[in-house]
This record gives C-alpha cells, sequence and structure tokens, in this order.
C-alpha cells in the first residue's frame, strides 16, 4: 500500500477510538460487533510504582486529610438527627441552600435558595441537568475538545452530542449559532473557566456573546464551573449574562479536597421542578453528612481557605512545568489542575502514551476527549495535582525527554 508505520499506527487508534476494532497484545486486532464501553482517560487505580499524571485531581497535604479527620470528630458530637436518620430530602437541606448562596455569591452568582440543588458532585450535577433540558432523542451542543464523561452520557441518556468548533477563546460564538439554525439543538454545555482540556480561560466578551446566541435560540445553558473561586480575577461566568436559561454546576472536589464529594446545582425557576424531579430519581439526595461538613466548611471560612492554599500549590507546580518543559509549547493557566500538550506532527497519541507508561508515567490520551469527528491533532493531557512535587518532575522530566527524542512507533497497537 505504500503506507508508513505511522500512518498505519494511526488508522488501528482511530479504529479503535472508535469503537470498531480492539486490539489485544500477543493476538492482533478483531472487529468489533458492537460498540465498546468508553474508556477514561485515567488509569482506574494507581499500580506500583506508576507516577499517576493522568487523573485530574486537586495537590493535598496531609494537612487535608488532618481537616476531614477533624470535621469528622465535630460531625461525631454534632450530627442532626435529622442528617442520620431521615432520607426525605425537603426536610433535610433547607440551612444547607442558605450557605450554599453565600459560596455561590463568590462564583459570581445570586442565587435563591429555592433554585439549589444539593448533588453527590459535578459529575451528578451535569447529569441531572442534561437530564432536565435534553430529552432522548435531542441534540446538545458543545466544545470539539470537552469533557470525557459527556460522550458516555449521550449515549446513556440517549441525546446527541454536536462538537462545535473552538479557539484560544473558548467555544466559537458563531459556530453555536450556526448549529441552532441547522439542527435542532436544545442546550449548550460549556466549560469556560479553565477546567476544559485545553486550559482555556473564556474572557467575558465571548461569554456574553455565548449568552446571546442562547437566548436568540432560546436553548438552556449548562455551565460548568467546578474551578469556580480557584480561578483569580475570572470573568462573570456565563449564568450572569444568561441567568433565565443558565444551569450552573459547581463542586468542592476539585479545589477543597477530593473527599468532600459535594456540589452545587443553581438553576432558574423554569428548571426548578424538572431539577428536583430528576434528581430524585438519579440520586435521590445529597449525602446528608458531606453536607454537613460542606456547609461547616464554608460557614467557618475552612472552604475558601483550602481554596486559596490550593491556588498557591497549583502556581508552584506551574512553575515546576516551566522550568522541566523548556522549549516545549503546551497551554495551561496558572490557576489550573493540567497541561493541555499537542504533540509533534510525527508523533502517534496513543504510542506516545504508551511509551510513557512504559516508563512508569501515566498521561491522559486527548482523544479521550474528543467530541467532533473532524480534523484531530495528537495531544496529551498532564495532571499537576495527583502527585508529590518529585514525583510531578520526575514524570514530566520523562514526557520532555520522549518529546524531544527520536519518535518510537509502538508496533504493539497494530
Amino acid at each position: 500500500l505504500k503506507l508508513s508505520v505511522q500512518t498505519v499506527s494511526r488508522a488501528y487508534e482511530e479504529l479503535i477510538r472508535r469503537g470498531l476494532i480492539s486490539g489485544e497484545v500477543g493476538r492482533g486486532s478483531f472487529v468489533q460487533t458492537q460498540r465498546r464501553e468508553p474508556e477514561p482517560p485515567y488509569i482506574p487505580e494507581r499500580l506500583g510504582e506508576v507516577i499517576d499524571l493522568s487523573i485530574l485531581k486537586p495537590v493535598c497535604e496531609p494537612m487535608h486529610l488532618e481537616k476531614l479527620k477533624q470535621a469528622l470528630g465535630w460531625l461525631s458530637e454534632n450530627l442532626p438527627a435529622s442528617s442520620a436518620l431521615s432520607f426525605r430530602p425537603n426536610m433535610v437541606f433547607p440551612r444547607h441552600r442558605a450557605v450554599a448562596v453565600e459560596w455561590l455569591k463568590l462564583c459570581g452568582l445570586d442565587a435563591s435558595p429555592q433554585n439549589i440543588s444539593l448533588t453527590n458532585g459535578a459529575t451528578a450535577g451535569m447529569t441531572v441537568a442534561l437530564m432536565s433540558v435534553a430529552p432522548p432523542g435531542s441534540t446538545v451542543a458543545t466544545e470539539a475538545i470537552g469533557h470525557h464523561t459527556l460522550i458516555p452520557l449521550a449515549r446513556y441518556l440517549g441525546f446527541n452530542l454536536e462538537g462545535l468548533p473552538i479557539d484560544g477563546n473558548g467555544l466559537i460564538p458563531e459556530a453555536l449559532d450556526e448549529a441552532c439554525r441547522l439542527s435542532d439543538i436544545r442546550a449548550v454545555f460549556v466549560q469556560p473557566s479553565v477546567i476544559n482540556p485545553t486550559a482555556t480561560l473564556m474572557d467575558a466578551a465571548r461569554r456574553e456573546q455565548i449568552a446571546a446566541v442562547a437566548r436568540k435560540h432560546d436553548i438552556a445553558i449548562i455551565e460548568n464551573d467546578v474551578l469556580g473561586p480557584l480561578v483569580e480575577g475570572r470573568p462573570p461566568a456565563v449564568a450572569a449574562f444568561a441567568p433565565e436559561r443558565t444551569l450552573y454546576v459547581t463542586s468542592f472536589t476539585k479545589i477543597v479536597v477530593p473527599g468532600l464529594r459535594i456540589g452545587y446545582l443553581a438553576v432558574p425557576d423554569r428548571y426548578v421542578a424538572a431539577v428536583a424531579n430528576r434528581h430524585l430519581v438519579s440520586n435521590w439526595m445529597a449525602t446528608p453528612m458531606v453536607a454537613e461538613i460542606a456547609t461547616r466548611w464554608v460557614n467557618d471560612g475552612t472552604a475558601l481557605e483550602l481554596v486559596n492554599w490550593q491556588r498557591g500549590a497549583l502556581r508552584r507546580r506551574q512553575e515546576i512545568a516551566a522550568e522541566v518543559l523548556t522549549g516545549v509549547d503546551y497551554r495551561c493557566h496558572r490557576d489550573g489542575l493540567h497541561l493541555w500538550l499537542e504533540l509533534p506532527g510525527d508523533r502517534a497519541e496513543e504510542s506516545f502514551v504508551a511509551q510513557a507508561r512504559l516508563r512508569g508515567v501515566a498521561i491522559a490520551p486527548g482523544t479521550s476527549f474528543r467530541i467532533a469527528d473532524t480534523s484531530w491533532h495528537p495531544a496529551i493531557r498532564i495532571s499537576l495535582g495527583s502527585t508529590t512535587e518529585g514525583e510531578l518532575r520526575a514524570g514530566l522530566s520523562v514526557v520532555a525527554k520522549l518529546l524531544l527524542g527520536d519518535p518510537e512507533h509502538l508496533l504493539l497497537a497494530i
């Protein structure tokens, strides 16, 4: 066929990504009879001596565990009966919602208690929001490179996902406008504040334009803003420009401590009943005892203290990355949890990820975040908070050596 090994490798990678074939070391490649379940971009569990830069998590120190232990000790002495002996959500959460109002003000939202649902983290909030605005068979627009969970969610919930063009400022408003004219778009899902894979911070003008397009076509906006107060000096939330149609999702998991798996979903009046019903059937309610800790930490300042600490820790790690990856072109934000690195043109993504893994470093393949079936540039996502500073430096050094060395194709992928 007069094709290079690199071209054939990429063809196999694309077939695997689409779930059309599977490859097994030592056995070969097999045509799939049905689509495989999508694989997460991170390794399911940390194995042996692997430096795990694949999973997106905040920096954690012994201090975080100690604060959680103290909170659990306080909870053991002050646990309300309603949080332990009841499972009627409308009896448990009114005071939690009142505190949520104050936290959402830090996120730039002016929300009413009755418009807030407490969720078991951002993923639960996303799921409920999508169930509320995107019935089976409808279409949701989002960034071409977006949230990896959206892909399986679209399949499980039965809606279509349309990935739209992006630039260095995020989702392009004109692309959304055209998609709304040509397709029956019911909602747009955006991640405007650094949490998106490309580490983009959408400016205020672009946020206002996205809101204007959504209003023009009367579609809902789902805003995933899980970094919330962590991103210093960020523009107003998209919800601030279109409060009447934005379902706003945030949580504590990525900015305070992973074990505090609780989040807030703030919605306009028109979606309150739909969100309450879908939250009831999918989660029933957020875990009350975790909600108690989050409420206490917001009240006594612990949550904001840990956010401020996290910001400083991430900035130090961004400095480490800049030092180790000198001469390497990548995207980042000083308050972000990760880097987005497009591979040189001669590098196959699956091969690069596999070569890093063979050297003891796990990184996330960019195809896990690929939503649009358009031309694709191989890329990787590198988490900065998932390990110690020493291991981060060592892992980044492995990536740098792979980038600067001669490309080595992983023949086992064929």
